[in-house]
Order: C-alpha cells, then sequence, then structure tokens
C-alpha cells in the first residue's frame, strides 16, 4: 500500500498506477525524467552508498533516450485538473512539454538552470550551458505570490559536478526549495517519481509538506533514506 512521506524502490509507472488505484493525487509534482542527450561520450560522477565516488558513461546510464509519451501524459493525468508539476529537461525533448501544454490548455512557463562550469564544446554549436525546467499548471492551482522577488527568477546558477554531489543529475537544492514554496502550501503532498538520491523530498520535508518518491536504483534509494528520517525501504521490485 503506497503511503505519503514514503519511498520506493519502483518504476515511475508503476507506482503512478498504484497511486491512481489508491487515490492518492498530488499537489505537486517535480521530476527530473532522462533526457534525450545530444552526445553519449564522456560520464558523470557520483557518490555511492559507501561514500565512495563512482564515475558512469553516459551511454551506460540509460539516460540518451527517452520515451516522452510513455511517461510524461500518465505523470500529468495523475493530477487531473489540478496540474502542477515541474519537469527538468533539455533543448531536446522542450518542444514536447510545451506542445503538451498547449493540446491540454495548461498555462506554462520555461525556467533556466544555468552552469557556470558548463562542458566547453562549441565545434558545431553553442556552449551547452543550459538546462530547461517546465512549468504547467491549471488554472486555480496553489501560487504563492508573496514570497521574496528573488524566488520568481526564471534564471538559477549552478555549478556542475562538484565532489558532493550523490546522484548524477542532483539538482540543487535551493532552488527545489524554491519551487515547493511557490507552489504549494504546508502540508501539501509532493511527489518525485524520478526522485535519485532524493533531493526534492528532503526539500519537502524541511519546509513542512509531505513527500512520496520512486526510483529504479535500490542504491539511490538507500541514499534517500539516509536523509529523510523515519523513511523505509518499500522494495517492490
Amino acid at each position: 500500500m503506497i503511503e505519503p512521506n514514503n519511498v520506493y524502490h519502483e518504476d515511475c509507472l508503476k507506482g503512478v498506477k498504484q497511486m491512481k488505484k489508491v487515490g492518492i493525487i498530488p499537489d505537486l509534482v517535480i521530476c527530473d525524467p532522462p533526457y534525450e542527450f545530444e552526445v553519449t561520450g564522456g560520464g558523470l560522477h557520483k557518490i555511492g552508498s559507501g561514500g565512495e565516488i563512482k564515475y558512469y558513461k553516459i551511454r551506460d546510464l540509460g539516460t540518451n533516450s527517452f520515451d516522452f509519451e510513455k511517461f510524461i501524459p500518465k505523470i500529468v493525468d495523475l493530477q487531473k485538473d489540478r496540474v502542477n508539476a515541474y519537469f527538468f529537461t533539455n533543448k531536446v525533448l522542450l518542444p514536447k512539454y510545451l506542445n503538451l501544454a498547449v493540446k491540454r490548455g495548461l498555462n506554462f512557463d520555461v525556467l533556466v538552470l544555468r552552469k557556470k562550469n558548463p562542458i566547453p564544446a562549441k565545434k558545431s554549436s553553442y556552449v551547452p550551458e543550459l538546462e530547461y525546467i517546465v512549468f504547467l499548471r491549471s488554472k486555480g492551482v496553489v501560487f504563492n505570490s508573496e514570497l521574496p522577488l528573488s524566488n520568481y527568477k526564471k534564471f538559477f546558477d549552478v555549478v556542475i559536478g562538484h565532489s558532493g554531489l550523490k546522484h548524477p543529475n542532483q539538482k540543487p537544492k535551493e532552488l527545489l526549495r524554491r519551487f515547493i514554496k511557490v507552489s504549494s502550501n504546508k502540508n501539501d503532498l509532493v511527489l518525485d517519481c524520478f526522485m535519485g538520491s532524493g533531493s526534492t523530498l528532503v526539500a519537502a520535508r524541511e519546509l513542512g509538506r509531505r513527500y512520496l518518491g520512486f526510483d529504479i536504483d535500490k542504491e539511490f534509494v538507500m541514499l534517500a533514506i539516509k536523509d529523510l528520517s523515519g523513511a523505509v525501504l518499500h522494495d517492490w521490485f
């Protein structure tokens, strides 16, 4: 049985299906699904559950291909007519998110994560220093407009690849906190069904929100549990 304030070693779609079955509707969704990388060379580092630093090649991470239509519409459907969601993405998938918003009559905005130390690739394109966050929302959902102006800026600068990363695609917790403060209230339920090492869920808990997360990598789920007091492993695989 799925319950809030828990993390699950589970596939995203199976987790979403179980949520629909028991009638759990998240107030806010924040997800960082796989991208379609434009290149497959190089790699990323992460900290293992034992504290060791590991190196993974991009081509072996399974993040350079993603079936958008298989996943994203089902996640959006979970909120029915109360869509309130942030999706991290890159320029390759950005048009698909915007097309989805237009087709469903959703309000949308595009926020930007700018890497201060991008890969210096410039042979046939501009430097790949930008990632995007698509914000989808139905009319009438929570949008707290009384916070300091800094919470509504569309650009967020970040240094990538620093030694403290637990997940190769880990996003800054301060940015996640910003989204949670703007788009939810205390005790609301925040869902991350590609949770990685759980940064979104930790931010939600710190801000007095309930949380729920899924990931197919058991090692990352175990890392999330270390930072979420009271959370235990629910191993559905």
